[in-house]
C-alpha cells in the first residue's frame, strides 16, 4: 500500500460491486458516497453509520486488498493529500462559502507563499531568465495555464521563449536539444502526472539549469531543481487555489523585465509596433 498509484478505494469497491453482501454493499454504498470523508472517520463510526456489523467491515476491507480498516483509512489520507477533487469534496462542507471566508482564505495562501520566496533565489532566477540562450517551460493540467502566463509574460521582453510540448510532441524532442545555457521552468503543482519526475531527471542530464513552482505536497522533484518557489493551493474548499502560483510567476516576470533594461524596453517597443501595424488590438 506504499505505492501512489495504488488503485483507489472507489475503484476496488465498483470491481467487486456485484458480488458484495447485502451488509457489505451498504458500507460501500456508504463510502462511494462520499470517500473523502473515510480518513475522518474510525471503523466503528463507520459501520455504524452504515448499520452494519465491524465483522462485515472488516471482511469488506479484506475483499478490497486492505490488511485492515487502518490501510484503507491511510490510502484514503493520502489521496486526499494527493489532491483529488473526490477525496477533497466532503458532506461536511458548506454548500455555500461567504465571500469574506473566501477572500480571508486566498490572502492566506497568498500570504504563506509569497513569504516563503528567497531574495536571493528571485535575483539568481531574472538573472538566468535574461542570460539564457532560450527559455522552455513545461506543465501539465493546471499546471499548464500557469507556464503559459509567464510564458506570454517573458516574451514580452526577449526572445526564444517556448513552451513544451505542444501538439502532437514528444518532450523527448525537446530536452535532445537542450544546453546548459538554457533554462526549463517547471510548473508541477498538484496533481502531477507520473511521469514529470523522468522527464525532470532526463534534463537534468543535459545540465539544463531548473526551475521548479511546486507546492508542499512534493517529493523528490525539488531535488533536481535548481531553484524552488513553493507555493500553497489548499483551502477549505474543494478546487486548489492557483492565485499564489500566479502571483509569484507574476512577480518574476516583473522582476525580470525591470532588470532587463534598454535592451527589454527595446524588445517591447518592437512588439508593440507590430501589433499596432497589425491592428491587432481596439
Amino acid at each position: 500500500m506504499n505505492d501512489s498509484r495504488a488503485k483507489s478505494i472507489e475503484v476496488r469497491i465498483h470491481a467487486e460491486y456485484d458480488q458484495l453482501p447485502e451488509s457489505e454493499r451498504k458500507l460501500a454504498d456508504v463510502i462511494l458516497d462520499s470517500p473523502g470523508d473515510l480518513s475522518s472517520y474510525t471503523a466503528t463510526e463507520l459501520t455504524s453509520l452504515a448499520g452494519v456489523s465491524k465483522a462485515a467491515g472488516t471482511r469488506l476491507f479484506r475483499r478490497l486488498g486492505f490488511a485492515n480498516f487502518e490501510e484503507a483509512k491511510l490510502l484514503a489520507r493520502d489521496r486526499t493529500h494527493w489532491g483529488s477533487p473526490l477525496y477533497l469534496e466532503r458532506k461536511s462542507r458548506k454548500n455555500v462559502i461567504p465571500l469574506s471566508d473566501y477572500l480571508k482564505e486566498e490572502v492566506s495562501v497568498l500570504e504563506k507563499s509569497l513569504m516563503r520566496l528567497n531574495p536571493e533565489d528571485i535575483d539568481a532566477v531574472c538573472e538566468k531568465i535574461l542570460a539564457a540562450r532560450r527559455i522552455y517551460l513545461l506543465g501539465y493540467r493546471n499546471s499548464n495555464m500557469l507556464a503559459n502566463y509567464l510564458r506570454w509574460q517573458l516574451l514580452q521582453f526577449r526572445g526564444d521563449v517556448q513552451l513544451m510540448p505542444t501538439g502532437g510532441e514528444t518532450v523527448g524532442e525537446y530536452i535532445g536539444d537542450f544546453l546548459p545555457d538554457d533554462l526549463l521552468i517547471v510548473f508541477a503543482l498538484r496533481r502531477r502526472p507520473v511521469r514529470l519526475e523522468a522527464i525532470m531527471k532526463a534534463s537534468k542530464e543535459k545540465q539544463i539549469p531548473i526551475l521548479l513552482f511546486i507546492d508542499p505536497t512534493a517529493r523528490g522533484q525539488p531535488g533536481l531543481a535548481d531553484w524552488t518557489f513553493t507555493t500553497h493551493v489548499e483551502t477549505s474548499t474543494t478546487f486548489d487555489s492557483l492565485s499564489a502560483a500566479l502571483s509569484v510567476a507574476r512577480y518574476i516576470a516583473i522582476s525580470s523585465l525591470n532588470r532587463a533594461g534598454t535592451r527589454g524596453r527595446a524588445h517591447l517597443e518592437r512588439i508593440e509596433r507590430e501589433h499596432e501595424a497589425l491592428g491587432e488590438f481596439e
